[in-house]
């Protein structure tokens, strides 16, 4: 690659030195002009050389794996921006149990588990409770899950601290 650059500045070089040692040669006059015509051509048909021996296919299959690596590059970027904010989610549905049990007069730990629905939106899937509570108060802290959160019962689980290993 170097080597096809030198070589063609060279030229460029060469071609340039030889315009000018034409130039500086010629009689004032049309010949002067039509010489002049001559070095421009010469130089541009240096400037030009490599044009016919360049590879387009590479550089096309190259742009295209370029694309590729950024398209890749943007999904895991937002694979992890949607991983991070679930963890964000679900830690503030966990304190927003914790809260709803505090009024209750249940001292407790929440665990909650997120989806993405359909739309998009991050949901709760699996509510886990952990703490001391008795059966009416398990189930009223369950009815205040399914209402505010919508997650049902049987996604919901409760276990008491002497369950605990």
């Amino acid at each position: 690659m170097m080597d096809g650059v030198r070589s063609w500045l060279l030229s460029v070089i060469a071609a340039c030195l030889l315009c000018a040692l034409a130039d500086a040669l010629m009689p004032q006059g049309p010949v002067k002009k039509a010489g002049r015509l001559v070095c421009g051509l010469v130089l541009l048909c240096a400037m030009l050389s490599p044009l016919p021996g360049l590879r387009l296919e590479e550089g096309q299959a190259w742009l295209e794996r370029y694309f590729a690596g950024l398209e890749q590059q943007k999904q895991d970027l937002k694979e992890a921006a949607d991983t991070g904010t679930k963890g964000i989610i679900e830690e503030t549905y966990s304190a927003y149990i914790v809260d709803k049990a505090k009024e209750l007069g249940i001292a407790c730990q929440a665990r909650v588990t997120c989806r993405t629905g359909a739309d998009g939106l991050t949901v709760p899937e699996r509510v886990e409770v952990t703490g001391r509570f008795s059966d009416e108060e398990q189930s009223r802290l369950a009815q205040i899950i399914e209402e505010e959160l919508l997650v049902p019962p049987e996604r919901q689980a409760y276990y008491s601290e002497e369950e605990l290993p």
